[in-house]
């Protein structure tokens, strides 16, 4: 009864968390918009995302797929295989802090570049700021990932617990969406 009780309280924590972010990115895409397309500001395009945001966006897709992979195998009771699906998602992960650290390096490059030209792209740090903070929240599900691997290596989960892998399957698939919604706000403010 008890286990029932804690994971309803920590699925409602984590859709209140979900909804918190979800404001939270939404509010800076219309920030964005709105500098991005306000007459008082010259701006240049974004349209030239850098290309280790598209390959971070890749690595991204893959690490939901594993540990939607990973969510499944634990239902069906293999271990092994769960846990290999889980450490595929790792390095996955890392691969895109990787990308996403190549890709805010290129940004900062440009707005200094934009900078030096006299043109004001406050747009540059606006995209910047979204990126670093969709990072954080990233680096936080890896911090989360790594949790779940632990307790796997452990072998806690089975097929009737696993409602932390759930959710951290979810936490992911949310940074997915958030991902791409906000590459595509950048690609269509062009």
């Amino acid at each position: 009864m008890s286990m029932r009780r804690d994971e309803y309280q920590a699925k409602l924590g984590f859709a209140l968390f979900i909804a918190s972010l979800t404001m939270f990115f939404l509010a800076g895409l219309v920030g964005f918009a709105v500098i991005r397309f306000s007459g008082s500001v010259l701006s240049i395009p974004v349209a030239t995302i850098p290309w280790p945001l598209f390959l971070g966006t890749l690595s991204m897709l893959s690490v939901s797929w594993m540990l939607h992979r990973s969510v499944g195998a634990v239902r069906r009771e293999r271990q092994a295989e769960f846990r290999q699906w889980l450490r595929t998602a790792v390095i996955l992960a890392i691969f895109f802090m990787v990308y996403q650290a190549l890709g805010l390096s290129v940004l900062l490059d440009r707005h200094d570049e934009s900078r030096i030209a006299r043109i004001l792209t406050p747009q540059y740090g606006v995209a910047f700021f979204l990126i670093f903070v969709h990072a954080l929240h990233v680096v936080g599900g890896m911090a989360f990932l790594g949790w779940i691997v632990y307790f796997a290596q452990k072998e806690v989960y089975d097929h009737e617990k696993h409602w932390t892998v759930d959710i951290c399957a979810l936490y992911w698939h949310f940074l997915d969406i958030v991902w791409i919604v906000m590459l595509g706000t950048f690609l269509l403010s062009r």
